[in-house]
């Protein structure tokens, strides 16, 4: 073949087969996380975003200024607010949540953030799944080494954000009570979401707080009782 019919002939392969593009950051987002979950209500209108959390029996409760809120234990261990949310207007993929709790009088605060993707529902909202709490804002409340007061039957500010990965952001503060109303584990909420509570106290689930030093005196009296003639 002539010299100048080949240069020809690839000439018009390379425009036959023109290279893609290189992916958007967003698409290449969706590739990598695997999300491609539609987009939520109108994109040129403000986000919306509700606050629920998760209730004693693990239902969905919406949240407001004044609500109360559930202590919850998690696999880790102690007790955990889960929060979480119901949006619309937003981006349902790679989510990030991010959720704190403030003791109002020593202004200390507890927070965890969580990138995730919304669940979508019939009616155009996407909302943190309630059968997932890594969906929810795992914010660890006790035991309490942070707060003046019991961390239960108090008012306490939360405050919960949602921004998605078009940077759409939305955030909500509001006065909570948290409550230790888990089936089961009350008293040993009631323990180390005390006020009083000292890092080391052992919490018996049933009867409440045992202090480790009364504990072992208790122990040594008896058997100091035991071994008399």
């Amino acid at each position: 073949m002539d010299k100048r019919c080949l240069a020809l002939a690839l000439v018009l392969a390379a425009c036959s087969s023109p290279v893609p593009p290189p992916p958007s950051e967003k698409d290449a987002g969706i590739i990598i996380g695997g999300c491609k979950l539609a987009y939520l209500g109108d994109p040129s209108a403000e986000p919306i975003m509700e606050v629920i959390a998760l209730g004693p029996e693990g239902e969905l409760q919406p949240i407001s200024d004044g609500s109360s809120i559930s202590l919850i234990f998690p696999p880790q261990g102690g007790r955990v607010v889960f929060a979480g949310v119901r949006a619309t207007n937003i981006d349902p993929c790679a989510v990030r949540v991010a959720g704190a709790l403030r003791d109002p009088v020593t202004k200390q605060v507890r927070l965890d953030n969580r990138i995730l993707n919304l669940e979508p529902t019939d009616d155009g909202y996407g909302r943190s799944t309630p059968t997932d709490i890594s969906s929810f804002s795992n914010i660890a409340a006790c035991p309490n080494q942070w707060a003046e007061n019991d961390l239960f039957d108090n008012p306490y500010e939360l405050t919960v954000s949602l921004t998605d990965r078009d940077g759409k952001k939305v955030t909500k503060i509001m006065t909570v009570t948290p409550r230790c109303d888990e089936p089961g584990r009350e008293a040993e909420c009631l323990c180390m979401c005390a006020g009083d509570y000292i890092l080391g106290m052992q919490c018996d689930p049933d009867a409440g707080p045992l202090d480790p030093e009364l504990d072992a005196g208790a122990d040594g009296a008896a058997d100091a009782s035991g071994g008399a003639p």
